[in-house]
């Protein structure tokens, strides 16, 4: 990695770190809270006070867990990281 970037082997520790926290945190999201959001948001519908779709909220969340938290871990996990191991 160029030495402009700041980046190093840690950094990409970081952001893989950070990837599977993401991965493991939307798993839990997807299997436990999602059921009962759509589940709520079909039984509104026939009032029509369903409010926003659980839908956005599952896309809100994948940005999240998968572009967001490994961003973190990139930028700001490889000093400490290298801090604690290097």
């Amino acid at each position: 990695m160029g030495t402009m970037t700041g980046l190093n082997s840690y950094s990409l520790l970081g952001a893989l770190v950070m990837l599977v926290i993401g991965v493991i945190d939307l798993a839990l999201v997807q299997k436990l809270v999602y059921p009962r959001l759509r589940w709520r948001f079909e039984q509104a519908k026939t009032t029509q006070t369903q409010g926003l779709d659980p839908n956005r909220f599952m896309l809100m969340m994948r940005t999240i867990s998968l572009v967001i938290l490994p961003l973190i871990g990139l930028m700001f996990l490889g000093g400490p990281l290298q801090a604690m191991f290097g």
